[in-house]
């Protein structure tokens, strides 16, 4: 019964489809139709107009004897007829208003002569009347004066005239409406006075497109219809025939349910045969639906034990898809387990059910034990996440963002374990569709990116220390350069102590290089400085072990070399009995750290105060600003004594 079920049903909608084309056919047909009677109500219009225009008071320029002319044409009738110039000025008029008046209405525009001058007629929209409620249409056309100007001559009827002209052509059933070239209505066949002069629907107009063709769309009380129209080449005004749907679908519905309890009736006793038929199918298609359910699952798929055929061949089917699916599996497992990226997968709309692969369980801080195998769904490691410095909510993280079906590319981000360490991943993920494309999990794939992100942060923190260190050393060298040019009596005696300064700055930069510019030990320094121009033996170095910063350790190696060039021009080294003591001792005053550094000088010539050179100036230079006490030089009777005192715990 099923197969004459359905050719019945395509019979009734084939013969749907045929009468919904004559409809469309019918609803065109009667839009030109009524065009073409209204048009020849205003071609009438026209040939009053023609005839009124060989006047000879117009040619005479007696606009009084032509409007009395006029008067005598629209005599018992509805008509007005209005003379006006190219400015819009009224000339003369059959209205109630008087013509001496010449009130002034407003010009036509551009587009209204240019079609004046190609038709020799235009045919213009809906405007309001004199009366109350009343709209009126006007036919104009363009007449010579006495002189030769051009005036505009017009008759204008109520917009009822317009409506009661293509009655006759209206049939029963249908509603036929005249719209002019602004979308108002001229009239309509139904609730004329309702809406003549009134824009129509927005929808309705907006599908009114080129000269003829058909759409639905809904009335002024809701219905929804099927509309015909026809645009006039004449008027420019456009025509629709429109039908309720309801009307037009009722004849359908009636064969619908004709058809539909044939139908039922068939399907009845089909089913009364199958129940008796049938039987013996039941059972073996719960079997199958329990296998279905088994597969899908991903538990073993048992044969079908029936006596029909068909199902046992789909049973056994089920159990070589069943071996085909978990032989799959178990490769898709293996290559998860391998791949060296961290893996998730959620079916979870929240994303808080997870399936995480070996290398994701590894990379949350998961031991071994705590580890589900993979495809057992487990709760998400709560964690916190950072993107650019900001705090990321789990709802916009990438795992549940695909889940809203938002895909992700390459993103960094930063997460914060429950055991206090810190990964930087570099995150994709996509969202699970289904064949109708609807989401219904997702997929993150992540690389830990820890490693690169801080070697990238070193090697950024190493070159803007190497910029630092260079625009430091730079300045020295100019301050120790100009200073030395000013202080000495000779390009030569400059030259050489510029050398002699700038290697004992070097020294200390290869002392700093090779403990990676984190710092120097103050012994060290003080053995590289002096041993070029003296022995170590003629110094007596005591003092616990001294870590120096980078600037400090450049700003002592300076200083000990002007101490010990003084030496050897005028101190303890001038002879070969002096000697030098250095002493150094670490203070903590209020959680700083306190350097104080003693040079004394023993055994030398005696010395005095003299004048201030570059040597004294240096030591009183390098440390101003940077300590708790500077520099200060004494001149003892036994020889120079100059006192340090540096405050280590600055940042430099």
């Amino acid at each position: 019964m099923l197969p004459v079920w359905l050719f019945a049903a395509y019979l009734l909608v084939t013969y749907a489809l045929h009468e919904s084309s004559r409809i469309e056919q019918e609803a065109l047909r009667i839009a030109r139709q009524v065009s073409l009677v209204v048009d020849g109500e205003l071609s009438n219009l026209k040939t009053v107009l023609d005839g009124l225009s060989r006047s000879p008071a117009l040619a005479s320029g007696d606009l009084l004897a032509f409007a009395r002319d006029a008067r005598r044409i629209v005599q018992a009738t509805d008509e007005v007829i209005t003379l006006r110039n190219l400015d819009g000025r009224q000339l003369a008029s059959t209205g109630s208003e008087l013509a001496s008046d010449m009130s002034s209405r407003t010009p036509l525009t551009i587009a209204e002569r240019d079609q004046l001058k190609l038709a020799g007629v235009l045919v213009g929209s809906v405007f309001a009347g004199h009366g109350k409620n009343e709209y009126r249409v006007a036919v104009t056309t363009p007449v010579s004066g006495v002189n030769g100007e051009q005036l505009f001559l017009s008759v204008s009827v109520p917009t009822e005239r317009i409506r009661l002209v293509m009655l006759p052509a209206v049939p029963e059933g249908w509603t036929v409406g005249v719209g002019d070239r602004e979308g108002k209505y001229v009239a309509r066949s139904k609730m004329h006075d309702q809406v003549t002069g009134r824009p129509g629907l927005p929808e309705y107009i907006a599908k009114v497109v080129g000269r003829a063709g058909t759409f639905q769309s809904r009335s002024f009380d809701g219905n929804k219809l099927l509309a015909g129209y026809y645009r006039s080449p004449y008027s420019g005004w456009f025509y629709t025939a429109n039908i309720p749907l309801r009307q037009l679908h009722a004849p359908l519905w009636w064969s619908f349910v004709q058809i539909g309890a044939i139908g039922l009736s068939a399907l009845l006793f089909s089913l009364a045969l199958a129940y008796f038929v049938g039987r013996r199918f039941t059972k073996a298609t719960a079997d199958l639906v329990g296998r279905a359910h088994a597969l899908g699952s991903g538990r073993a798929v048992q044969p079908v034990l029936t006596s029909v055929a068909e199902f046992d061949t789909i049973g056994q089917a089920m159990i070589m898809a069943e071996h085909a699916i978990a032989e799959r599996t178990r490769e898709l497992e293996t290559v998860l387990e391998t791949v060296p990226a961290a893996v998730w997968f959620t079916y979870d709309p929240q994303a808080r059910q997870v399936i995480r692969n070996r290398f994701a369980a590894e990379l949350m801080g998961l031991s071994p034990q705590d580890h589900r195998p993979f495809g057992k769904p487990d709760l998400v490691i709560d964690t916190l996440a950072y993107k650019n410095g900001q705090t990321i909510s789990r709802e916009d993280r990438p795992l549940s963002r695909a889940m809203r079906g938002e895909e992700t590319t390459n993103e960094e981000f930063a997460y914060t374990l429950p055991s206090g360490a810190q990964r930087y991943l570099l995150s994709s993920a996509r969202p699970i569709r289904s064949e109708d494309g609807t989401v219904v999990g997702a997929v993150q794939i992540s690389l830990d990116i820890s490693d690169r992100k801080r070697a990238e942060e070193q090697r950024q923190l190493l070159v803007n220390e190497l910029n630092h260190r260079v625009k430091n050393t730079l300045a020295v060298v100019q301050a120790i350069a100009a200073q030395t040019m000013r202080s000495a009596s000779s390009l030569a005696q400059a030259g050489q102590a510029l050398s002699n300064r700038l290697v004992s700055l070097a020294k200390a930069h290869d002392i700093l290089t090779r403990e990676n510019w984190s710092g120097a030990s103050l012994s060290a320094l003080i053995a590289a400085v002096v041993e070029p121009h003296a022995s170590l033996d003629r110094f007596e170095l005591s003092g616990e072990q001294v870590w120096l910063p980078p600037d400090t350790t450049l700003s002592f190696s300076l200083a000990l070399h002007e101490l010990t060039t003084n030496a050897i021009k005028y101190g303890a080294l001038s002879n070969s009995t002096g000697s030098i003591a250095i002493n150094w001792k670490l203070e903590n005053a209020e959680g700083d750290r306190l350097l104080q550094l003693d040079w004394r000088e023993n055994g030398g010539p005696p010395v005095s105060p003299g004048k201030s050179g570059f040597g004294t100036q240096l030591l009183q230079r390098v440390f101003d600003g940077k300590n708790a006490g500077g520099a200060k030089i004494s001149y003892d009777s036994t020889g120079l004594r100059c006192t340090f005192r540096v405050n280590l715990s600055e940042e430099r």
